[in-house]
């Protein structure tokens, strides 16, 4: 797994890669195709005027539907960035709306080591993928790019 949170001209950008070299673990593409679409929920609902609690709430619920309940206890879920990795850690309790042209980074991951991230930047019309990669393996996850495991 390779996370990065990175800082480039004074503004950061969240990503996270898997590479395996040899035969991958069982189960993990199951649990790497659920946390895509965990991180989908997420994603379809930044809005601005969304607040991040609400986001939070629609990844509780997702991870719920798929029998994973307790993995949202198990590391933040991220938030917005820019001036820092993570300026704004969604929670519960966390009231602050996005804003167009807000930068936030998702974080849903699994037990078992599955992992998702990267940052999008707000917008009225949706996200927008600011670290996709065209050249890192991925899969259509409801209609955007979404990074998969490099095999070598």
């Amino acid at each position: 797994m390779l996370v990065f949170c990175a800082r480039g001209f004074g503004l950061y950008a969240n990503l996270t890669r898997f590479v395996s070299f040899g035969e991958l673990p069982g189960g993990w593409t199951r649990l790497q195709q659920q946390v895509c679409e965990i991180e989908a929920e997420a994603l379809d609902a930044c809005r601005p005027q969304i607040p991040l609690n609400e986001i939070y709430r629609t990844l509780e619920a997702a991870y719920l539907a798929r029998g994973h309940a307790a993995a949202i206890l198990e590391h933040h879920q991220g938030g917005t960035t820019g001036y820092l990795a993570r300026e704004i850690v969604a929670t519960p309790e966390t009231l602050e709306t996005l804003s167009d042209a807000t930068p936030i980074a998702w974080n849903p991951s699994l037990r078992g080591g599955a992992k998702i991230e990267d940052t999008f930047m707000v917008t009225a019309q949706g996200v927008e993928n600011l670290t996709y990669d065209a050249a890192w393996p991925h899969e259509m996850v409801r209609g955007r790019q979404r990074p998969q495991i490099m095999e070598k």
